[in-house]
């Protein structure tokens, strides 16, 4: 599969919340999308961690690291992988 769409869990620290990801493989391999439906303290706690994983509801999981800068109020923030899709 080269796209996934749907609820993932996000694990950094001692956050783990649910979240819904656009996520997608380039054709180099790489992968990465969008999280979105999250609350501003929740993807501020990920974005101040060293580590965040995201997990699929069939158990998969990748490492991951946010894009960007992250302002409050806003809907959604991109999301660059490490290592092998999880989808």
């Amino acid at each position: 599969m080269t796209t996934y769409q749907g609820p993932v869990t996000v694990v950094a620290d001692d956050v783990e919340v649910s979240m819904q990801a656009d996520l997608s493989i380039d054709k180099g391999g790489h992968w990465g999308g969008r999280l979105s439906d999250y609350e501003d303290s929740d993807m501020f706690k990920v974005l101040a961690s060293d580590t965040a994983l995201m997990r699929l509801p069939g158990g998969q999981q990748g490492r991951f690291v946010l894009e960007g800068k992250l302002e409050p109020g806003q809907t959604a923030m991109d999301v660059l992988g490490s290592g092998p899709a999880p989808f």
